[in-house]
């Protein structure tokens, strides 16, 4: 009764913060080219992978598949959920970056509404890699360009699959998936718009301020097993973290993002999502009074500014993506 109770009352809060979006204004802001050392840096082989693909649901819209892609070269493979629209023409792809916590949760519903309105929407799960308090400082970064590199081959594989049009392409996640979606955003031509949500930066500053408990923990094993105090911790993680969505946000187009940002997340402190915001240079945003886990709450209304958002972008003329995006050796 308690927990109802509770859940009742967070949903009369979302429905009453409800979402206030904003609107860029003066002119657009284009991204800055790539620089090489940066193009190098999340290049990678292209390899042709070993693909199971398994149906799992039918629905009257679409279906879904379990994809699963075993890359030679690799520690472990790349599991894609697809939702598959059942419509005969190419239609756009929404490639989906999860939470930190779940592979599935909240994107899954998102997903389901990206492919009954006729989109293909591809959930890329994370990998599972365990953090080290004793190892180095760079496993952080390492982490990181590994889950780029591994989402730009799983849009290897999808941009070739029938029914899908490699020159309307999406990506959206939320919280640790949205940091990998805004360095996508810089680094992966082949992805036109992106919807960034509940993501900040610079990351070293998130980690030091966040309320969330695994990153509290990851963070005093590294100050104590490193003997560091927690501004050494701070500038060392600065200097190490290369993907970070303030870093690589000049290399990103203001026009072509929308966010949504929490005015009282403690997770993913508010200060933080802000300074992302600026460093995009004031993209599009829906603004909601809660905190992390409660704006899931205020995910409906959003959703309608995310599916206006693609029908508009979408509509627009496009330059033919490149085949492969950017591919070398790493």
């Amino acid at each position: 009764m308690k927990r109802t109770a509770t859940i009742l009352a967070l949903t009369v809060l979302a429905t009453g913060a409800g979402c206030a979006s904003y609107e860029t204004t003066g002119s657009p802001r284009a991204a800055l080219p790539l620089p090489p050392e940066l193009q190098q840096y999340y290049r990678y082989q292209s390899t042709e992978p070993i693909v199971f693909v398994h149906a799992t649901e039918e629905h009257s819209d679409y279906s879904v598949k379990d994809v699963t892609l075993f890359v030679p070269g690799t520690s472990e493979p790349i599991q894609i959920v697809w939702f598959v629209p059942n419509l005969p023409e190419p239609r756009p792809l929404i490639l989906i970056s999860p939470i930190r916590g779940s592979d599935t949760i909240v994107v899954d519903d998102c997903a389901r509404v990206f492919a009954s309105c006729g989109y293909h929407a591809a959930i890329v799960k994370r990998a599972r890699s365990k953090f080290d308090p004793d190892g180095p400082l760079s496993q952080v970064e390492d982490t990181l360009r590994a889950a780029v590199i591994r989402h730009r081959r799983a849009l290897d594989w999808l941009l070739v699959q029938p029914g899908v049009d490699p020159d309307r392409v999406a990506s959206f996640g939320i919280s640790y998936g949205a940091i990998i979606d805004a360095a996508l955003a810089a680094v992966e031509p082949r992805i036109k718009i992106h919807v960034i949500d509940l993501a900040g930066g610079p990351l070293a500053g998130v980690m030091r301020s966040s309320d969330e408990l695994s990153l509290r923990h990851s963070w005093d094993c590294i100050r104590r097993g490193h003997d560091l105090t927690g501004k050494q911790v701070y500038q060392d993680l600065q200097d190490v973290i290369r993907t970070d969505p303030v870093k690589l946000a000049p290399y990103v187009s203001r026009d072509d993002v929308l966010m949504l940002i929490a005015r009282f997340d403690r997770s993913v402190p508010t200060r933080y999502q802000i300074r992302l915001w600026h460093a995009l240079g004031k993209p599009r945003a829906d603004f909601v009074l809660l905190g992390h886990y409660t704006s899931i709450l205020a995910l409906p209304a959003h959703r309608l500014s995310i599916m206006n958002f693609f029908e508009e972008k979408f509509a627009e003329p496009t330059q033919p993506s490149a085949p492969g995006g950017i591919q070398a050796k790493e």
